[in-house]
């Protein structure tokens, strides 16, 4: 305190050993001292008897927080009054969404629980309510949590909620195997815990890199948690890499108890993969009777409706209906009475360089020469690293394509494209555009291994929907010498 007079830990602390050691009018006296420089102090006002229970009840870390303290000195006793309280509701806006009051979080109990056995108190009652109580948010992380989590479970291992508890603390430290392990035992014991599927799905998909046994893990949280939306989105990537036929996608998302309520990044992922499956109108009927909010870097509505409205033109025309096809291209860029979003922002989608490579495929293949060239010859122009192979594909059916030219020009986007990956906010996006440009140099191996981590990627502008397509042939390819 001598070198260190602003050093919060060290006054609250020698407060609580003052008070400890029976010198209550000095500790009294240099808490007053102390608050009066740190108001905020839950700690002091807990060594004065004034603690700020509206405050306290608004967050149950900072109930946790005063307890650990208290239990760092050894002064259990006192940790445990702390946690035994009954906090007042807190109002909506003074606290986290989701959060409960301090008495119900299970981190507060099993605390509660490992501070009476310190005591050499009984500890199953504090431990068995704890396994009782609701997981969600709940992100346990100090090393407090962990000595409670293995204190319960030596008095109880069949505790499932401490071991799912202590499986999220490792995997939080990077620790997978034992956080596996730990969530391995949860399952045993109750597969029913919110969120354990999930997070188990998603250490083995992404960590592990074990697809099948990660699609076992979100494919069980569908029918055990089927809400969560990782469950699903999880899975649809599990599903991909393993080469699932997007009729099998479908049915998986389809899974989703209410679609009306079905999230907005699964609307996009049933809509798309319905249109890779060949049923369009199921696929356009879900942007009916909907509203789709935007995320900053996210996909756009306007891009998946133009995405399966082209895919439709395209399968008319490879069935040679080109009737339907021309219908369809021709009213891509029309706004639609009961769809809001069509009302204005389609054109940036609908003039890319690669909606223009794919139109005037569908006028190709159903006998308009001359539009096909306007189109190929407007996606030729294009000048962006990610329309670079799409502008590429369309120079090729052009007259006076230069392939010396072209290949310099789709060489050198490469680097700028690797380098996005790394410093970019959208990795999913440029790793698949990395793919593609690998395969069109001619390097399907390395192409297809950025298109697989594209697919372990956070999703953004379709690059799960496109990276599948691509996987599965749908992209630009060199000519075969």
């Amino acid at each position: 305190m001598k070198f260190a007079p602003e050093d919060l830990r060290a006054a609250e602390e020698l407060v609580a050993v003052l008070d400890a050691l029976g010198k209550t009018t000095e500790a009294q006296t240099l808490a007053k001292e102390r608050l009066t420089r740190f108001p905020l102090s839950d700690f002091i006002r807990e060594e004065l008897g004034s603690p700020n229970l509206a405050h306290l009840a608004g967050d149950p870390y900072r109930v946790l927080n005063v307890a650990y303290e208290y239990a760092r000195l050894g002064l259990y006793r006192q940790a445990v009054k702390v946690l035994s309280r009954e906090y007042p509701a807190a109002k909506a806006d003074q606290t986290e969404p989701g959060a409960g009051a301090p008495q119900n979080h299970p981190l507060v109990v099993y605390f509660r629980g490992y501070c009476r056995e310190k005591l050499g108190e009984d500890a199953q009652k504090d431990y068995s309510q704890a396994s009782r109580l609701s997981t969600l948010y709940i992100f346990p992380n100090r090393i407090e949590d962990l000595r409670a989590l293995r204190a319960a479970i030596r008095s109880n291992e069949k505790d499932a909620t401490a071991h799912y508890l202590l499986g999220t603390w490792h995997f939080a430290r990077g620790q997978t195997d034992a956080a596996l392990s730990e969530w391995k035992r949860a399952r045993e014991l109750n597969s029913k815990i919110p969120v354990l599927l999930a997070s188990t799905g998603l250490a083995l998909l992404h960590v592990k890199h074990e697809f099948a046994a990660a699609l076992n893990a979100f494919e069980e949280g569908i029918t055990n948690d089927p809400l969560n939306p990782v469950n699903y989105s999880g899975a649809l990537v599990a599903m991909a890499l393993l080469r699932k036929s997007a009729a099998e996608r479908v049915r998986m998302l389809e899974h989703y108890p209410d679609l009306s309520r079905m999230p907005t990044p699964l609307v996009y992922e049933l809509a798309l993969n319905r249109a890779e499956q060949g049923n369009y109108n199921a696929a356009l009927d879900l942007f009916r009777n909907r509203f789709f909010g935007r995320e900053e870097g996210g996909t756009n509505v306007r891009q998946v409706w133009i995405e399966v409205n082209l895919q439709q033109a395209l399968k008319l025309a490879r069935e040679n209906r080109c009737k339907d096809a021309l219908t369809v291209e021709k009213s891509l860029g029309s706004p639609v009475p009961d769809l809001a979003f069509t009302q204005d922002g389609l054109l940036p989608f609908l003039n890319s360089a690669r909606s223009n490579f794919l139109l005037g495929e569908v006028s190709s293949a159903c006998g308009q020469a001359e539009e096909a060239l306007q189109r190929y010859r407007r996606s030729a122009q294009a000048t962006g690293v990610s329309d670079i192979v799409w502008a590429w594909a369309s120079a090729r059916k052009l007259n006076g394509y230069d392939p010396a030219k072209w290949r310099m020009r789709v060489n050198a986007g490469l680097p700028q494209t690797e380098s996005n990956v790394e410093t970019g906010s959208s990795p999913g996006w440029w790793l698949y555009t990395a793919g593609v440009l690998q395969i069109a140099m001619g390097d399907t191996q390395k192409g297809n291994a950025s298109l697989h981590e594209a697919l372990l990627a956070p999703e953004t502008r379709m690059s799960y929907h496109l990276s599948r397509l691509a996987l599965a042939g749908a992209t630009p390819r060199p000519t075969p010498r």
